[in-house]
């Protein structure tokens, strides 16, 4: 399954796995819509738990409301680093968005996935 949106400028399909940065705009875009279907296409199969956890932010209502919770205010605070196929994105996320964290992500097959944060 392949997560891909629509381009707000041109109408063309762009494919959020292409970079690390729209993998991470892409968590936080599900959080603020409360569309979570696709969340599992963006974690990688041998992702840590709480990774998994977004994955499964679709499953039932009571792990969507937690996923908006801690995820809807979040947001990209700088560019990648990428090293080979691996990447670290810094992002803020929690309750009221100010919270720390780095979301560690590869690349597989040329595109990109959460492993861990």
């Amino acid at each position: 399954m392949t997560a891909i949106i629509i381009g707000a400028c041109n109408g063309k399909p762009k494919d959020v796995q292409a970079d690390p940065r729209s993998v991470a705009e892409a968590i936080f875009d599900a959080a603020k819509s409360g569309n979570c279907q696709g969340l599992a296409a963006l974690v990688d199969t041998e992702a840590d738990s709480d990774s998994k956890r977004i994955a499964q932010a679709s499953a039932d209502k009571a792990s969507q409301e937690e996923f908006q919770k801690y995820f809807a205010k979040g947001k990209v605070s700088a560019d990648p680093v990428i090293s080979g196929d691996k990447a670290s994105v810094n992002i803020l996320f929690g309750p009221d968005g100010t919270r720390e964290e780095t979301f560690e992500m590869t690349r597989k097959e040329g595109k990109w996935y959460l492993t861990s944060f």
